[in-house]
């Protein structure tokens, strides 16, 4: 029987020292994490906060004829206290989808795993160079921003914890569950908001440095899909099929290489569950 070759088994030769078993095990769960279901379930999750976010605020604002007065009324609150269980509970699952994506980083770029490989700039987590620009923004601004997130997840848990515990309107609008449901959800926002504004400006500056390196983010995708201008819309076929080419043969161990939903850099988009 003819054996059939690992798409990642020349990364796996090259390296030094060798690949240990939890690498391995890391690498099988991150490409789970990025499969067809997840990334599509990404985006679903980040339409609904979209959606579910924009209820809320317009129940919290009292931008509502169901009731009166708008901002304390049946059943106006009873639809409030559910758009926040609700969009707790989408953050709590991006937060934990992503978490391991972002543990695996934060060991990469503060040196502690084992083995040790390399976490310079454009070195991926094997220490080999790559074109992913989340591995291009500097060291200790990479830290910075991981921390961020590793607490966005961790005030996110216990965000839900406080959301199970007061799970009625009343509850969540009497003391204490009205101090330990805001902490707590505001501190868990506020990670997030600083995290995405400054891994963005990061990325944003090595774009306009190195206009065409690297791929395309989801903003930048998201705005090129709103104008209607698509790069690729100005090239030869045969430029179109060297670069899918060129793409193919970059490896990758924790990505599912074969599939993509957005064609934008995968790395910055795990850090989101996306």
């Amino acid at each position: 029987m003819e054996e059939v070759e690992h798409p990642h088994r020349h990364l796996y030769s090259t390296l030094s020292p060798p690949r240990s078993c939890g690498e391995s095990f890391r690498d099988a769960l991150l490409r789970v994490l990025d499969g067809r279901l997840f990334q599509f379930l990404g985006l679903v999750i980040l339409f609904l906060v979209v959606v579910d976010g924009a209820f809320f605020f317009f129940l919290l604002i009292g931008a509502q004829r169901m009731c009166r007065p708008r901002t304390d009324c049946e059943p106006r609150n009873w639809w409030y206290n559910f758009a926040v269980q609700f969009l707790v509970a989408l953050f709590t699952w991006m937060s934990v989808v992503s978490m391991p994506w972002r543990c695996t980083n934060a060991i990469h770029v503060f040196g502690i795993g084992c083995p040790y490989r390399s976490n310079g700039p454009g070195k991926n987590l094997y220490g080999l160079d790559v074109n992913d620009i989340w591995f291009h923004i500097p060291l200790n601004k990479r830290r910075w921003i991981l921390l961020f997130l590793i607490l966005n997840c961790v005030t996110q848990y216990f965000n839900q914890v406080t959301r199970i515990i007061y799970y009625s309107y009343e509850l969540q609008n009497t003391s204490p569950g009205n101090i330990w449901t805001n902490v707590f959800f505001v501190s868990s926002m506020l990670c997030a908001l600083i995290a995405g504004v400054w891994q963005q400006c990061e990325e944003s500056a090595l774009r306009k440095a190195y206009p065409d390196k690297f791929e395309p983010g989801f903003s930048e995708y998201l705005a090129q899909w709103l104008c209607k201008a698509k790069k690729k819309d100005n090239q030869l076929p045969e430029e179109i099929e060297a670069e899918q080419e060129e793409e193919e043969t970059e490896e990758d161990p924790t990505r599912m290489q074969s599939f993509l939903v957005l064609p934008v850099g995968r790395s910055s988009m795990r850090l989101w569950a996306m």
